[in-house]
């Protein structure tokens, strides 16, 4: 189960752009030392900046252990962290999130038979917001490794889910003359509302959104799926080519939906929840994905207990890799969750790009983690899951002021 795996169907755009242009001098910094930033102040040369959004991308400064250091701004008062990038207040809203079918009856009441249904979709009529600087295109990417996960039946390390089990995934699909064509995962996370993955939009238009489904080849599988339109698409405006931070976008279905037992909104991190350390915790994937390494999606929603790493693990193990410096040239940091398995076996693949990974916290809630993003293979020990971290303060601020802010 992972994303549009390769980590570099990003990367090698970026070799075209103008931050890849380095001219002699630039790099002679050492870490620690006083560098020109990109607004022409003081700054230090360090491994990588708190770089907040709408603030200028940091210029390079020197090279440390095969990796490039930045120039970041030194902050007016070290000691004071702005309240705007942590700690982010949770929106007022009238639904209860992060339950499944389990706790959901418990909490509520529902009996299984209780099926509230809305008016039947309206047809779609997508407004897509584009705000990165220049179209998407297709590129050469990084060779895939030989091989890549645990070729078990069940998938890159996962079993099929139960059904209503996890009532926030969404699967995005796009109309074709055959049907509709499933591309990519998504996460409901108002009644409005879906979180997805920004490259899930390179080559593909998500025209339906489809809740509550469990075998999206079967409609006699015993699952109530809703089909819903898109009424806009708003990508995240940090998003660069050829980079890999800010992997996210916004899709505001065509009207809201009737929580109820298979569909339902997972939590985010709101409040102190977003300081919480997830490092060592199991965190749970799902998705339609390929269940190995070039092989078929999924009809069945699969899932597969991960453990999250530090994201220092997986700026090692990436910054091996051609084009790196390219693709995170502050480094693989706090931006991004780090999941995987030790041995290996355990992942996301092609197809679960923009699905969720949650955390299950006090009271049976589940809260989000991250949005599966990028990856290097699917299911290589060495590689382990790049996610967007939903802990990330200035991540919380976007999804706040676009999905929760009333006009």
């Amino acid at each position: 189960m992972k994303r549009v795996c390769v980590l570099v169907l990003l990367l090698a755009l970026s070799q075209a752009t103008e931050a890849s242009i380095i001219f002699p001098g630039q790099l002679d910094h050492a870490e620690g030392d006083d560098c020109p930033t990109s607004s022409g102040k003081t700054g230090k040369c360090s491994r990588s900046c708190e770089h907040s959004v709408g603030v200028e991308e940091p210029s390079r400064c020197g090279i440390k252990d095969s990796a490039f250091l930045v120039c970041c701004d030194i902050p007016s008062n070290p000691g004071v962290v702005t309240a705007a990038l942590t700690n982010i207040n949770p929106p007022n809203v009238a639904f209860q999130c992060g339950r499944n079918a389990q706790n959901f009856l418990s909490s509520r009441g529902f009996s299984r038979g209780s099926v509230l249904r809305p008016e039947p979709p309206t047809p779609p009529s997508p407004i897509i917001e584009i705000s990165a600087s220049r179209p998407a295109r297709s590129v050469p990417g990084v060779p895939l490794p030989e091989g890549g996960g645990g070729e078990t039946a069940a998938g890159i390390g996962g079993v099929n889910a139960q059904k209503n089990a996890w009532p926030w995934m969404a699967l995005l699909g796009e109309n074709s003359p055959a049907g509709i064509r499933w591309f990519c995962g998504g996460v409901l996370i108002s009644e409005q509302w879906v979180l997805s993955a920004l490259h899930c939009f390179f080559h593909d238009t998500a025209e339906v959104v489809r809740l509550g489904e469990h075998n999206y080849n079967d409609d006699n599988d015993g699952a109530n799926h809703q089909d819903f339109g898109v009424a806009e698409t708003v990508l995240h405006p940090d998003f660069k080519f050829g980079e890999g931070y800010h992997d996210l976008a916004l899709l505001k279905l065509d009207r809201p939906v009737v929580i109820q037992e298979f569909i339902s909104p997972v939590c985010l991190p709101w409040g102190t929840e977003s300081d919480e350390d997830v490092t060592t915790r199991t965190a749970t994937l799902t998705g339609w994905g390929d269940t190995l390494l070039g092989g078929f999606p999924s009809s069945i929603l699969q899932e597969v207990n991960v453990t999250v790493f530090q994201s220092a693990q997986c700026d090692r193990s990436y910054s091996t890799l051609p084009h790196y410096a390219d693709a995170w040239p502050r480094g693989i940091g706090r931006e991004t969750l780090c999941a995987g398995d030790l041995n290996g076996g355990r992942d996301a693949c092609q197809g679960d790009s923009g699905g969720p990974l949650v955390t299950r916290e006090a009271r049976g809630r589940f809260v989000l983690a991250g949005v599966v993003s990028q990856g290097y293979g699917c299911g290589h020990k060495d590689y382990p899951g790049l996610y967007v971290n939903m802990r990330h303060g200035p991540y919380l601020a976007w999804i706040k002021k676009v999905a929760f802010t009333t006009p």
